[in-house]
């Protein structure tokens, strides 16, 4: 995925996006035994959408703060606890 691509799923619209159709990430099962990059990649074949998603009945947009943490630490640190 480009740069272009990941700001394009971040823009879609919280309220544009019905429940049903969100990936319940407390039912995704992703293989620890594989490399970081792999479970990238697993995470977001199952997901589609990175920063929206859903656990259980509430949908969440998952967004990083400006804080010195880089996405990519961001995003490794959630692949790490799912």
């Amino acid at each position: 995925m480009t740069l272009e691509n990941y700001r394009e799923l971040q823009a879609v619209d919280f309220g544009d996006v019905e429940i049903g159709n969100l990936m319940d990430i407390s039912k995704l099962r992703i293989d620890k035994n594989q490399s970081v990059e792999k479970r990238r990649q697993q995470y977001l074949e199952k997901v589609g959408n990175p920063y929206l998603v859903r656990v259980g009945n509430i949908k969440v947009k998952v967004r990083f703060a400006d804080n010195g943490f880089s996405l990519e630490d961001a995003f490794e640190n959630l692949l790490l606890s799912v």
